[in-house]
């Protein structure tokens, strides 16, 4: 006798579990005899009431099809005046359950496709160019190694710092207040200038960006970078709306 492995995976529905069952045995569903996926299917369902997970009614309406097909497949066929002529024979109602079946793994199919799409999507980063006022959108193909090995080149340009225990020393109000001051004396500034006049240690490094981070989402400075990794161009919110 044929022992088969049930894997208590989720499906989203019993079509899926029954297409799933035939594509891991590397069977074509146009041509698979159905009634012979009973035994592993109901396997499957036997192993959902075992683990007293609800078994919903659409996976006992196919259960009971594909025992249908089985009983017939293993039975003598019925004799003709006892046969009910308004009836589905075991042919036609095989057929439909092929039917329903080929038409769901399309579906299922684009399904794919589309998530494949959607994860491909999922690698840009969309944003504005700089200028709020603006409707450029730049469009980047992340790369999580490339920005893995710019942060580590940055952090490589910053003097070297005694590894000790102290007390914080860089403020990030302190940070966001410098920040304001030098775009009010210069009109813009650079991050890479701010981080060079204070230190450019990798505190400074770190609490720097955040500060600019704070003061764009409170809309008090404006940034624009050109090109992805360029240096990041502030100024006053208000000069960018002009």
């Amino acid at each position: 006798m044929t022992s088969f492995t049930v894997r208590l995976e989720s499906f989203d529905g019993p079509l899926d579990l029954l297409l799933t069952l035939i594509k891991d045995q590397q069977l074509d569903i146009a041509t698979v005899p159905l009634a012979s996926m009973a035994e592993q299917y109901l396997a499957y369902v036997r192993a959902m009431e075992s683990r007293e997970l609800e078994v919903a009614a659409e996976y006992l309406v196919i259960a009971a099809t594909l025992l249908f097909l089985k009983s017939k497949a293993l039975l003598p066929p019925i004799p003709q005046e006892f046969q009910d002529e308004t009836a589905e024979t075991p042919e036609q109602v095989e057929e439909h359950l092929r039917r329903r079946l080929i038409a769901y793994s399309k579906y299922r199919e684009f399904g794919e496709q589309l998530r494949e799409r959607q994860s491909e999507a999922g690698a840009f980063f969309y944003r504005e160019s700089g200028d709020p006022a603006g409707d450029v959108v730049q469009r980047y193909d992340i790369d999580a190694q490339k920005l893995k090995s710019a942060f580590i080149a940055m952090l490589r340009q910053a003097r070297p710092e005694k590894r000790s225990i102290a007390r914080e020393r860089v403020s990030l109000i302190a940070s966001m207040d410098y920040i304001m001051r030098r775009i009010k004396e210069r009109n813009e500034v650079k991050f890479s200038e701010l981080c060079e006049e204070l230190g450019m240690t990798r505190d400074v490094i770190v609490v720097t960006f955040l500060a600019i981070l704070e003061l764009i989402r409170r809309r008090r400075i404006a940034f624009e970078q050109t090109d992805a990794f360029d240096d990041i161009r502030l100024f006053a919110a208000k000069a960018a709306a002009a």
